[in-house]
């Protein structure tokens, strides 16, 4: 059986080789054409050795053996047995050994060695465009194993693991401190030899996380679930009650007629299990349905399988509830924007409606990758698919996903170099990223450090929290003080100095960063003029000049903003022209745009009281008529301008606002 119910091997992936060569193979086609892939592969290895005189028929057993040892998943063996075909100059006959060997290279991670077997591949007529998809994606993950971009932290789970097969976990459990797993390790009840694997029938296994983090020995689920037939890939519904899962039964050696079962809950164990019956099967109906998957809310279930009407070996269906019932609910494809003209298996719904499964129908990094599509507005509506990062997907098989509710963590199947057995669990966990908040604060004009000033950090739902610089004038918050999607104020204080702001967001961060900030404090002095932002008026006029160039009332927002930082500071607000038109006139149209001015700062919430008008007009010049009279023509305008200025004093700091 495939890993349809129990997990080694994928029946569904395209057999190259011819079968059939002759009566001496006879026997071991027949194993490879029943997916008995561990039986054919000691029929042709014997037969190899038997064979003196026939170098085709010699090579055509190399190269089957090889065949079988892949879809046993075992690349290293694959590779020792294509590399005898080839060098039997079965390549002449069949061009796709290159290319599965390339295939069973690349599993290997040995991505150079498999780009020459492609390039050869395609050298001997071979599908062009295959070679070349092989090629950039072998490059890709070259690349993708030396420089990583995901940071998901992948680790064996020793304890779970055996040198048997282990798969297709799922989350059981009121806190999802439980894992149930098919596996084929010596507890499991079937005794008799799976002609795929060579190794015994599957059963589901549980094991339970203390609160140290440990998981406990693994014990097969009650007898009612674990037979001497193969289960596979289960699911629970949303209150842990209802299990489903695959069972593939035992015909007589004949392929494995795999079903999805159910069971409820009684106590520590489970009632009777019972198939769900979404195939009416007869004597000639060999279709595979398994690997169930329960949506959130229980109401769909989605399943793999070879019913008619799919786009390719293995499409994933599903069926709807009727009043918490799926009997005799109507198988659906789930269409094209899920499957294709490959295998799709082993779907898992997310709790929050995303769907993740595995294909061996789209270009990843390796035969068999996870894809997922998020969740969207309506049934069954999800984005457009996209391949989870490295080192979730490999060049190797990676597939049967389990998530957390709630989280970015869970359990994984692989075959990934350096497991225990041929199929292993692999945790996985996306670590919080890290944010640091670096504040310097410093005298504007001196550059020296302002120790003990105040900083505090406002956040979007009104939670604050201050602190203070040290003797550098440095404030740092590096110990998770700084989450992930956080948005917050920054207001910086000193006394006697103007404080100042800021507004800091994570949002949208993919990486750890450290928000590095200075802060560069102007020491009050009465009567000082301070700069401000540009405020400009149209020509002979008191309105703020607003066009597509130049907008005045975003230059007084700066002055909103000081002054809401700064409670206790009262301004006096002045308006210079240049020295040309008469005296008078200046005086009275720079007295108005001092007003404008205070005006809008009371509209935008500052009281009158902290604020005096006043218009100079041109009796405070910064550039006097004689040295723009010795100035060239073309500078005299900017010096002008210069005259031409808004700006505010500080005339006391020591308002009290009302209560």
């Amino acid at each position: 059986m495939a890993r349809f119910g129990a997990t080694v091997v994928l029946s569904f992936l395209t057999v190259f080789g011819a079968l059939a060569q002759s009566d001496m193979t006879s026997e071991a086609d027949r194993a490879f054409e029943r997916r008995g892939y561990f039986e054919a592969s000691r029929e042709y290895v014997a037969l190899y050795a038997k064979i003196k005189a026939d170098v085709d028929l010699k090579g055509y057993c190399a190269f089957q053996a090889g065949e079988s040892f892949r879809l046993l998943h075992d690349p290293a063996a694959a590779t020792e047995w294509y590399d005898k075909a080839i060098g039997l100059k079965y390549g002449q006959k069949d061009n796709t050994v290159f290319l599965v060997y390339g295939d069973a290279l690349r599993d290997q991670e040995a991505f150079d060695e498999a780009i020459e077997y492609y390039a050869e591949y395609q050298k001997a007529g071979g599908n062009a465009q295959l070679a070349e998809e092989r090629i950039e994606n072998a490059d890709l993950a070259a690349i993708m194993v030396e420089e990583p971009e995901s940071r998901y932290v992948v680790e064996p789970l020793v304890i779970l693991n055996t040198a048997s097969y282990e798969f297709a976990p799922t989350f059981a459990g009121k806190d999802q401190d439980e894992v149930v797993f098919a596996s084929s390790r010596e507890a499991s009840t079937g005794t008799k030899e799976d002609p795929i694997t060579g190794q015994a029938y599957m059963d589901l296994f549980r094991s339970e996380m203390d609160k140290k983090g440990r998981w406990s020995e693994p014990e097969p689920l009650s007898n009612t679930i674990c037979t001497e037939h193969n289960e596979g890939g289960s699911c629970f519904d949303a209150k842990g009650k209802t299990i489903y899962f695959t069972r593939c039964v035992d015909m007589d050696g004949s392929n494995l007629a795999c079903d999805i079962y159910f069971a409820k809950k009684q106590g520590n164990g489970y009632g009777a299990s019972m198939p769900l019956g979404l195939v009416n099967r007869d004597e000639n109906d060999s279709s595979q349905v398994g690997h169930p998957a329960l949506s959130p809310d229980d109401n769909i279930l989605v399943f793999a399988s070879d019913l008619p009407g799919g786009l390719g070996g293995k499409d994933l269906w599903y069926v709807e509830a009727n009043e918490g019932s799926f009997a005799g609910a109507v198988p659906q494809n789930m269409g094209p924007s899920i499957n294709t003209a490959g295998d799709e298996l082993f779907p898992h719904y997310r709790d929050n409606g995303d769907l993740y499964w595995s294909t061996t129908g789209r270009e990843g990094l390796g035969s068999m990758d996870i894809w997922k599509a998020e969740a969207r507005e309506g049934k069954l509506a999800f984005a457009e698919p996209s391949a989870l990062p490295y080192p979730l997907n490999t060049s190797a098989d990676d597939f049967a996903i389990a998530f957390k509710d709630g989280m970015q963590e869970g359990i994984f199947t692989s075959n990934r170099t350096g497991g225990k057995g041929q199929d292993d669990l692999y945790s996985f966990k996306l670590p919080p990223l890290e944010f640091c908040y670096q504040a310097y604060v410093y005298d504007y004009d001196t550059g020296m450090p302002l120790s003990g000033a105040t900083l505090t950090l406002e956040s979007k739902d009104g939670t604050s929290a201050e602190f203070t610089t040290d003797e550098e004038g440095e404030l740092a918050l590096c110990e998770g003080e700084i989450s992930e999607g956080a948005t917050f104020g920054v207001d910086v204080a000193f006394e006697g100095y103007i404080g100042t702001g800021d507004l800091l967001t994570t949002e949208g961060l993919t990486e750890s960063t450290t928000l590095a900030r200075e802060y560069l404090l102007k020491e009050i002095v009465l009567n000082k003029e301070y700069d401000m932002p540009v405020v400009l008026y149209p020509l002979g006029s008191a309105d703020l000049l607003m066009d597509e160039n130049v907008n005045s009332a975003d230059s007084l927002n700066y002055l909103v903003d000081l002054l809401e930082r700064n409670e206790n500071l009262i301004i006096q607000l002045e308006a210079h022209t240049d020295s040309r038109g008469s005296a008078s006139a200046n005086k009275s149209l720079s007295q108005r745009r001092a007003e404008t001015c205070v005006d809008y700062l009371k509209e935008n919430g500052v009281v009158a009281e902290r604020m005096v008008a006043v218009g100079y007009g041109e009796d405070a010049l910064l550039v006097s008529d004689a040295e723009i009279a010795r100035l060239p023509k073309e500078d005299q305008e900017r010096a002008h301008q210069r005259n031409r200025r808004t700006v505010f004093k500080i005339v006391a700091f020591d308002y009290k606002p009302a209560e």
